[in-house]
């Protein structure tokens, strides 16, 4: 980590551990502000098969997506 630079902490959907690793992997409906991001520590998301945000094709709608041959 960089000088000066703090970690963002973040609670795994999945285990409900803290992590410095949060990885976005969809948005969760709420009737108030539109969407919460959904967070996954990278064990999580590796053991799911869960595509990060990031990774998500053009058009999607935040909605979690998993990878091929993914049960």
């Amino acid at each position: 980590m960089r000088a000066g630079v703090s970690a963002v902490i973040r609670t795994c959907r999945e285990c409900r551990e803290d992590t410095a690793e949060p990885i976005p992997v969809g948005l969760e409906p709420t009737v108030s502000c539109g969407g919460r991001v959904l967070y996954l520590c990278p064990p999580c998301r590796a053991d799911l098969g869960v595509v990060p945000l990031s990774q998500h094709p053009e058009g999607t709608l935040g909605q979690v997506l998993y990878e091929e041959g993914t049960p």
